[in-house]
């Protein structure tokens, strides 16, 4: 090492340089060289950026500058370059420099002739253990910054297990991981095997699928099929029927909002499509769904883009969504009732799923499967449906299709006291007032004048004016309510529910649903959950 610059061997093992303020080094300590497997001789004369990557950062205009802590002038002070990777390291893959000014010595003939004017000490440490330790740091917050996110998420989920269309999605997802099959469509005929088909085509990608058909026919098992046979199947499956939504209140629900955003907002909420992220999201009833809602829904299923009520941050989603609807959408388009471009958009893959009428050959299978499940959920005997029992269900036309027959089934195990399984055939809720607690039946001549023997009570004279007297008034407003809920499939909301039908508000139907104990859409939905069979 040259005599003109500080003798660093006096310190044993210190990995070290002189370099002058160009970066040339002028002496190297047998240590350093070590790093790099070469000789003392090897080092000098050669630009220190040669050897270190990145040093060149401390050289500007040719003099080496301190980047902080260090005196300006050449003065004493130090500076600290962290985790520079070598160029050619052999046993370092990154180190620590510190480096200190040195005013230079009196001799001459240093490498360049620099160090007169001075220069830099730097000082290595090997810190390759340290940062690989930092670098595991990092990995673990990561993972903890994911798990608190995942965190959140569950416990948003947990928060909104009461949401509008059904069960909460956290328990949904538990239910889809534990049995897939679950949600497998009861049946072989013609008719449900092409659904079946269509089904297994579509649910491994990621389009848009829109569901048709008839109310009870089991448009939700569809969706909830299609999630389980997907890539999806993980993630969340998130509900909404449109109908059960107050017109106010759907934006909110599908979107979320912001703490202040309306009155009764003293908490942000996360709305279904951010519950739905990575998942499925049904929205059962599309149609009733208000125009200025299906231009936002419009955007996101172009964009993956929306913003909660009342805020301005523009949330993005990765949402796969199955719609459905009783109605025939291109005359709700006709009549003004729904965007085009939504339905085009909507319109990707068309299911439509048979009514029980045109799939009777399916009625045995599908009774004995929701009477298994049913007996099971009782802690009753499996029975044989008995064959009499088979044919009234063929001869009938099951207007409320899979639900209503889940409903006779159930019935029928509830009253089952002999070998076999009979099942009576459904009446109208007109003619079953007894359910309603006027204990006597209606028959098909009620609201008209007069009449006796079978328009009047069972067993018993008297006209139909006898024996609607016999009701109360709750109870008279009670069968009213239910048989208009009954008409319009259970729907409250929008021009064809129940509420316009009985022309109230429909706040006020919820209400007077609640003073008479009428379950409410989404009550009914998880009492009938257990009775899913192609039900939905």
């Amino acid at each position: 090492m040259s005599t003109s610059v500080p003798d660093l061997e006096l310190i044993p093992g210190l990995v070290a340089f002189v370099v002058d303020r160009a970066g040339v080094v002028l002496g190297v300590t047998r240590s350093a060289a070590g790093l790099w497997g070469v000789g003392q001789a090897e080092l000098v004369g050669t630009p220190a950026g040669q050897w270190l990557d990145g040093i060149e950062v401390l050289f500007q205009g040719g003099w080496m500058q301190p980047v902080h802590g260090a005196g300006g002038g050449g003065g004493a002070g130090d500076v600290i370059l962290r985790a520079l990777p070598l160029l050619r390291a052999v046993r370092a893959a990154s180190v620590d420099v510190a480096a200190r000014s040195w005013a230079g010595g009196g001799g001459g003939g240093g490498a360049g002739g620099a160090e007169a004017g001075g220069g830099w000490i730097l000082s290595l440490t090997d810190v390759t253990g340290r940062s690989a330790a930092e670098s595991e740091l990092a990995r673990v917050r990561v993972k903890l910054a994911e798990a608190e996110r995942a965190r959140a998420k569950l416990q948003a989920l947990q928060e909104d297990q009461a949401h509008v269309g059904g069960i909460g999605v956290e328990e949904e997802t538990r239910e889809l991981l534990r049995a897939r099959d679950q949600y497998v469509m009861v049946g072989s005929s013609p008719a449900l095997k092409r659904v079946k088909d269509q089904v297994a085509k579509v649910a491994s990608t990621s389009a848009t699928v829109l569901i048709h058909g008839e109310t009870g026919a089991g448009k939700e098992l569809v969706a909830r099929s299609i999630h389980a046979l997907s890539d999806r199947r993980a993630q969340a499956f998130v509900a909404v029927n449109c109908a059960a939504m107050p017109e106010s209140l759907i934006e909110s629900e599908l979107f979320g909002h912001e703490r202040g955003a309306f009155t009764g907002a003293d908490k942000r909420r996360a709305g279904k499509f951010e519950l739905a992220d990575g998942g499925t999201l049904f929205l059962d009833e599309i149609a009733e769904l208000p125009l200025q809602s299906q231009a936002k829904l419009l955007r996101v299923l172009q964009d993956g883009a929306f913003e909660r009520v009342g805020g301005v941050d523009t949330l993005r989603v990765d949402v796969r969504l199955v719609a459905a609807t009783h109605r025939d959408l291109a005359r709700q388009v006709e009549r003004g009732r729904f965007r085009e471009d939504l339905f085009y958009r909507l319109n990707v893959f068309k299911i439509h799923v048979p009514p029980l009428r045109e799939r009777v050959e399916d009625l045995r299978e599908l009774a004995e499967h929701l009477h298994e499940r049913i007996a099971r959920r009782m802690g009753r005997g499996v029975l044989p449906l008995s064959e009499r029992s088979l044919r009234r269900l063929m001869a009938y036309s099951w207007p409320g299709n899979v639900r209503e027959l889940a409903n006779a089934v159930e019935r029928a195990t509830l009253l089952a006291d002999a070998d076999r399984l009979e099942i009576e055939i459904p009446e109208s809720p007109l003619k079953e007032a007894g359910g309603m607690g006027g204990g006597f039946t209606i028959g098909e001549g009620a609201g008209r004048s007069g009449g006796g023997g079978a328009n009047g009570r069972s067993g018993g004279g008297g006209g139909t004016r006898d024996v609607l007297l016999d009701l109360t008034l709750e109870q008279l407003q009670r069968l009213h309510i239910t048989h208009a809920l009954e008409a319009c499939g259970y729907r409250v909301f929008g021009e064809d529910g129940a509420a316009s039908k009985l022309d109230i508000h429909p706040s006020t139907l919820l209400s007077r649903m609640d003073k008479f104990g009428i379950p409410r859409p989404r009550q009914m939905k998880r009492e009938r959950r257990g009775s899913a069979g192609m039900g939905g």
